[in-house]
């Protein structure tokens, strides 16, 4: 829990918290700008939030630059941490008299924080837990009717998201969400393999096309079968997988061979054409060409040429050397081959015949082969996808009507008159907060509050913060009530709150004993007042 807040700039020095409720009172004339708001951002801002550098730009403007020095406790252990405004991105480890050791970032700080408030979600992080229940002015998630946003542009599917993890219910989702990602990954490294043709890559039309002809070569292979080559009928005596896969590279050495032939003849072309060029012919027809200028630039021509022909020479020599090798190469396969045919020539020609067949039988089946993969990764991509969305559809109703029991009990609890509970409807992708009854300000706040206490004894969120702003408006009965709510909570609520000479006695007394500072006209939370910038400073 927070222990205490200490910073140059209060007046008091020092501000000691403790367990369960924590009261920044203010006057009973109900005192503005006397930093009742202001210490419940500072609260924020030690937690790890960031709004107090932007929202309470004038402290810093009136004040300088300054630091917070705090303490958490966990377990009878004492943590000390500092923290600034000029470097708000650094959190300092410190010792007891806050000398700063270990400098960390402020995520790293929220990490700690949340491991050593034991918050179970893996996938939520601690300040995405706590913001949108630390209601403070100048925050902007205050929307009465927007109970689950940390900020007014937040996207509705992120807020009930956020929710699921403060449950503690989102593990369930994420091992589906990677099962689906996986899915989509396998479907990507396919279309990637189509489109570079490293598989086949084909479309339904072709799939039902290589059916029919599959069937048809099947036939045919099988009545070819059925001769006095293959008494058995069985194609596998004749034509092996190892034939099938020597009369391939057969094929392809054979491709081969004739393109580094086709590049030898060009080769030999280009050395052949480069003859020298002859100018005497030039005069006849432009007698005043400087033809020994000419014969100069051909001379240099005539340089590189030679160069390039000793490089086309040698490039010769090497395609020449290639297309030997692959001629043994061939020779090596046709005697394989040769081996596992009979000499007989009838036979080799059938047998030829029956290993065209088999090739292209092959060829299809391996093109339907990945279709079919490609298209059962699709339908289990579909069929994921139906099962995530059944399960958050699950999970969101079990989150909704626990909220909504939650939200009956306490609502009966602070309007005696039993008057009708706020209800939360909750999809996956959005929500509604809906109010019955009596609809005006005082009411929608007492709801914004009621849903905030509803979450804070559901869930592991280790405070709420509520600013003085939330209790204008409501029924003097329906505060007492929630007062003694907070008072009944073991973990921390900050409050701020100012004529209390409104409240019943138990009420007041309350207040007063968990009031951790008192604020008024004459008592500000700082030590400078800039509220009137006329005030000189001898007043």
């Amino acid at each position: 829990m927070l222990e205490r807040i200490k910073s140059a700039i209060f007046a008091e020095g020092v501000i000691d918290f403790h367990e369960g409720l924590n009261v920044v009172l203010g006057d009973n004339k109900g005192s503005n700008s006397i930093g009742k708001s202001t210490l419940l951002m500072i609260v924020d801002f030690v937690f790890g939030g960031n709004t107090y550098i932007s929202h309470n730009s004038d402290v810093v403007a009136n004040l300088g630059h300054h630091e917070f020095e705090f303490t958490f406790k966990f377990n009878k252990t004492e943590y000390h941490f500092v923290r600034g405004t000029e470097n708000p991105d650094a959190v300092y480890k410190s010792n007891n008299k806050y000398e700063k050791l270990d400098e960390m970032k402020v995520n790293d700080f929220t990490k700690m924080l949340k491991s050593l408030y034991k918050m179970e979600s893996d996938q939520l992080t601690f300040r995405a837990a706590v913001s949108t229940y630390s209601r403070v002015w100048g925050k902007e998630n205050n929307n009465v009717k927007k109970p689950l946003h940390s900020f007014a542009q937040e996207k509705f599917g992120q807020t009930i998201i956020n929710l699921i993890k403060l449950f503690n219910k989102y593990d369930a989702i994420e091992l589906q969400d990677k099962e689906l990602k996986k899915l989509g990954d396998q479907k990507q490294v396919l279309n990637k393999a189509g489109n570079h043709k490293l598989i086949p890559k084909i479309n339904k039309t072709k799939f039902n096309k290589n059916i029919k002809e599959i069937e048809h070569l099947t036939k045919e292979i099988g009545r070819l079968g059925k001769n006095a080559y293959s008494p058995s009928g069985d194609i596998s005596e004749i034509v092996s997988d190892e034939l099938i896969s020597i009369r391939e590279r057969k094929k392809e050495l054979i491709d081969e061979r004739e393109y580094y032939i086709s590049r030898l003849n060009r080769t030999t072309r280009t050395i052949k054409g480069s003859a020298g060029a002859g100018f005497e012919n030039l005069l006849e027809f432009f007698p005043n060409v400087n033809v020994e200028k000419l014969q100069n630039i051909e001379s240099f021509h005539q340089g590189i040429s030679s160069i390039l022909t000793d490089e086309l020479e040698n490039a010769k020599k090497e395609l020449a050397n290639k297309i030997d090798e692959l001629e043994k190469e061939i020779n090596i396969v046709i005697k394989k081959q040769e081996q596992l045919l009979n000499p007989d020539e009838e036979l080799n020609v059938f047998i030829d015949s029956l290993i065209e067949l088999s090739s292209r039988l092959k060829s299809l089946q391996l093109e339907n082969h990945y279709y079919r993969k490609l298209s059962g990764i699709k339908g289990d991509i579909d069929t994921k996808k139906g099962e995530i969305e059944e399960l958050k559809e699950k999970i969101v109703k079990e989150i909704n009507k626990t909220i909504n029991t939650k939200l009956k009990e306490i609502n009966d609890l602070i309007h005696e008159d039993k008057r009708t509970a706020p209800e939360l409807n909750l999809t996956y992708s959005k929500y509604d907060y809906k109010f019955f009854d009596n609809t005006g300000t005082g009411k929608a706040y007492t709801n914004l509050i009621i849903f905030d206490l509803t979450i804070f004894t559901l869930t592991k969120i280790p405070f709420i913060i509520h600013d003085s702003f939330l209790f204008k408006n409501i029924e003097k009965e329906a505060i007492e009530e929630i007062i003694k709510f907070y008072n009944s909570m073991s973990k921390q609520v900050f409050i701020a709150i100012d004529i209390i000479d409104l409240y019943n006695k138990e009420i007041q007394k309350i207040l007063e004993e968990k009031k951790v500072i008192l604020l008024s006209n004459d008592k500000l939370l700082t030590t400078l007042d800039w509220r009137d910038s006329s005030k000189e400073e001898t007043e």
